[in-house]
């Protein structure tokens, strides 16, 4: 057992040590490069709850620096990009506030690329190292065929689903012609979604429910060790003629998120540890976009092959291998600075089992709807998704002014429903209803 951590711990140093390296190369490059760009934003968010125990409690209050340096010589790009934060919910939650419990940074992306010159009837060659952010699929805000990049979904405060996506460690290469793309990833280091699992963190109890008089405690939730056994691939294929957009995509990998187990201790006092543990799974789909006029004809479907899906907490959570099918229709209307966008979608698991913790079938509906007026200075959108097997959802408001080319400002409401009967999928997250304000400088 001491070898094996000593030999853990050797891998995660020596992975420390060539992102280090590669953010040093990637510095010295810049140094040398004849085209650099650089931009940046300072962002404030607010935000307060409005409903049960949480009433009146900050949900959020975060101040964000980012910064994107952008630098190019000959066929080859570097792109670093980053922030820093101040979280005062983090700082505050040892019971005496601390400056340093609230600091933080992050290293979004950090990636070298080379394009090759045209050869062969406008057909290149490329490939990009590092950290990189890749969206696949053409539903907004849903996951279905898009699961190569993990999510951070330790933050309510997140502005939409785009910026919930975190970047890769990985290796891509490309061969490009004037109709069609194709990547294949290799992808060495597992890196998983983002989860709230701070004592702070309040979206914490949705995801662990703390039931009265039962102490939880949060176990270990053990990665895949550092090795090339455990690395994931990818691959995506896309065409684009000018009467329609489709792609294709594929993916043998871990998944991003945890099965968690629920162990009982001794009583009393009544006591329940939880782990967890991330599996591997195969994924194949397809998006496709058809141009009608005014509006955009969208569908996308993922098949994903023995996925290690969660059982109930009355299981004592744990996982079982099953074939699920993920698909989505949906239409998008854009004219004179009105924006519709309305969709569909359906999850359906195979040779289910009651003791899973989801529905042999779920599906929904979204609706967003958006408009600027006043020169594209006043932005107002309105979000909203129903669950249709409990009737319960999710509705959001926003509000963005622009000040000037730089200065922006935004009020939001984001507000969880419960269905009739129970509280679903969305409903669970009742309390966590807030409002937010944001300042944004861009520079």
């Amino acid at each position: 057992m001491k070898l094996l951590i000593l030999k853990t711990m050797q891998a995660v140093r020596r992975h420390r040590f060539s992102v280090i390296a590669l953010v040093c190369v990637l510095a010295a490059f810049c140094a040398f490069s004849q085209d650099i760009t650089f931009s940046g934003s300072a962002k404030t968010s607010v935000g307060v709850f409005i409903r049960g125990d949480n009433a009146g409690d900050f949900s959020s209050a975060k101040e964000t620096v980012s910064g994107e340096v952008d630098a190019r010589f000959a066929n080859c790009t570097v792109f670093i990009a980053g922030n820093a934060y101040f979280n005062a919910l983090a700082a505050n939650s040892g019971g005496s506030f601390s400056v340093a419990d609230g600091l933080g940074a992050e290293l979004q992306e950090a990636y070298f690329t080379w394009t090759s010159n045209e050869f062969a009837k406008g057909l290149t060659a490329g490939l990009k190292i590092g950290r990189q952010i890749t969206a696949w699929g053409k539903a907004d805000g849903i996951r279905i065929a898009d699961i190569l990049c993990p999510q951070n979904l330790s933050s309510l405060g997140t502005a939409n689903y785009s910026e919930s996506r975190l970047g890769i460690d990985a290796v891509k290469a490309t061969f490009s012609g004037t109709y069609f793309s194709a990547d294949a990833y290799w992808i060495p280091f597992f890196r998983p979604s983002a989860l709230p699992l701070e004592s702070w963190n309040p979206i914490r109890k949705a995801l662990i429910p703390s039931p009265a008089g039962v102490e939880v405690v949060l176990g270990d939730i053990s990665k895949p060790e550092l090795n090339i056994a455990n690395s994931s691939y990818a691959a995506r294929v896309s065409f684009w003629f000018p009467a329609i957009d489709f792609s294709l995509y594929g993916y043998y990998g871990f998944d991003d998120s945890p099965n968690l187990s629920y162990e009982p201790g001794a009583m009393p006092p009544p006591k329940i540890t939880v782990t967890g543990k991330y599996y591997r799974y195969g994924m194949a789909g397809f998006d496709l976009a058809v141009p009608a006029g005014a509006f955009v004809i969208r569908a996308e479907s993922a098949f994903f092959i023995e996925r290690a899906l969660q059982l109930g907490q009355t299981s004592l959570g744990g996982y079982k291998r099953k074939n699920e099918l993920r698909a989505l229709a949906g239409i998008d209307w854009n004219k004179n600075g009105w924006m519709l966008t309305a969709q569909y979608y359906g999850d359906v698991v195979f040779a289910y089992v009651d003791s899973l913790a989801r529905d042999a079938y779920e599906h929904g509906t979204t609706a967003n709807f958006s408009k600027t007026l006043f020169s594209d200075t006043l932005t107002l959108s309105c979000t909203g998704l129903v669950r249709w097997n409990d009737l319960d959802g999710f509705a959001g408001l926003k509000v963005k002014y622009n000040l000037t080319d730089e200065i922006s400002l935004l009020l939001a409401f984001d507000g969880y429903f419960p269905g009739p009967k129970s509280d679903g999928t969305y409903g669970k997250y009742k309390d966590l209803s807030c409002v937010r304000f944001e300042g944004t400088v861009k520079f």
